[in-house]
């Protein structure tokens, strides 16, 4: 199946911010260390997106005392390994020290690498910072067990700010789980420092244009057309900004919406029940759905982009020459300055994830009786918008 982003011979302009690495400072050693330190202290304050499973059973390939270490009560951590390390690890000593404070959080987990030809198994050590990262929940069993672990290896006794949890995981969590184990008290601490919650939403573009060709082309039609032509693609990068508003002119593509095939209302109930059972004030959080789309076909195999370098850190930017890449050299001799440029709004290609509030979703307004369940009118809840931090360098040539 073609690409439903666009062709390769169409021109395209990134919503994205551009941070071209071409540019350095010499002069950076010989600032004083305070100041130097302030600066990779400022480096490290980025929010990331974190994939992560919590799982039953132990990978087959690894030792007793790595399955002591990733097991956190009845379940073991899985934590998606592409691009989680900050650089600053990789720079000098003094680097390392501020984003080793500033990642407070030590993790053993095993490292998973979806889409390589590596089917190695890694144990490792995951550096995590409680108010900066979200833990995207894919897979979960005995949550309960994880929250009061979490909580253990934390010196400030917060354990998690942020997480986000696929659409069906919460009922299936509510099911699984033993009300008794809600009362235990590390587990209650933890549950109240939550701060931030998304339920994720998921769609591809084959299930996307289905839709549209069913919806749109079918009778009997009546209305407004499905267009979502500008929805963010979501990239395996885990840095993102948040815009508080989509600036890019998204007014008719509102007014019909796929999310995909869940049903969203019922797994924001669950929610709210869950939030219930442990015992968790709703107002203290601020909870969200979180939608991705990604430009894949499910019938066809997932591509294997080893070739492409090291951790599959390169991916094309749809209608470009330019790869998307992070730098790996370990040679780092001088301070490589970031240059940031906004890219044209108007119909720019977005790299990331719409966020709305659940209240979208429980409105009648949202839906039209006439329309599909899975099409919602979001006309009156524009979007959050959070914009992967793409490291993109320069501009190739055709035929490199």
């Amino acid at each position: 199946m073609a690409s439903s982003v666009m062709s390769e011979d169409q021109s395209v302009s990134l919503l994205n911010k551009e941070y071209n690495e071409d540019h350095v400072f010499p002069q950076f050693v010989l600032l004083p260390w305070e100041l130097r330190n302030e600066v990779w202290k400022y480096a490290s304050q980025k929010k990331r997106m974190i994939r992560v499973s919590l799982k039953e059973r132990q990978p087959d390939d690894i030792t007793a005392q790595e399955s002591s270490d990733t097991k956190y009560g009845r379940c073991f951590l899985f934590i998606n390994g592409s691009q989680l390390f900050s650089k600053l690890l990789r720079v000098n000593s003094e680097a390392r020290k501020a984003a080793l404070e500033f990642y407070r959080v030590r993790l053993p987990c095993v490292l998973t690498h979806p889409g390589s030809n590596d089917a190695r198994t890694r144990v490792g050590m995951f550096p995590f910072n409680p108010e900066h990262d979200v833990l995207w929940f894919e897979q979960v069993h005995h949550l309960t067990d994880f929250f009061s672990a979490i909580i253990m290896r934390d010196s400030r006794r917060i354990g998690l700010c942020n997480m986000a949890v696929s659409l069906t995981n919460i009922r299936g969590t509510l099911e699984a789980d033993d009300p008794e184990e809600y009362r235990c008290p590390t587990f209650i601490q933890a549950a109240n420092n939550i701060r931030e919650f998304y339920l994720v939403a998921e769609t591809n573009s084959y299930h996307l244009e289905r839709v549209k060709e069913q919806y749109n082309h079918h009778p009997p039609h009546k209305g407004t057309p499905i267009t979502q032509s500008l929805s963010p693609l979501m990239s395996s990068i885990p840095t993102f900004d948040i815009l508080p508003r989509d600036p890019r002119p998204i007014e008719h593509e509102l007014s019909r919406v796929f999310l995909g095939f869940n049903n969203i209302p019922g797994e924001i109930s669950s929610w709210k029940l869950l939030l219930r059972e442990w015992g968790v004030d709703p107002l203290q959080i601020k909870s969200r759905i979180l939608f991705t789309y990604r430009d894949f076909n499910p019938c066809l195999p997932v591509e294997d982009s080893s070739h492409e370098g090291p951790n599959l850190q390169r991916l094309r930017i749809p209608g470009t020459n330019r790869l998307l890449y992070e730098s790996s050299s370990p040679m780092v001799p001088t301070i490589h300055m970031t240059a940031e440029r906004l890219a044209p709004k108007r119909d720019s290609l977005a790299f990331g994830f719409w966020m709305f509030p659940l209240d979208a979703f429980q409105s009648i307004q949202s839906r039209y009786a006439s329309q599909p369940a899975d099409i919602w009118d979001l006309s009156n809840y524009w979007p959050e918008l959070g914009l992967i931090r793409l490291p993109t360098g320069p501009s190739r040539t055709k035929g490199e």
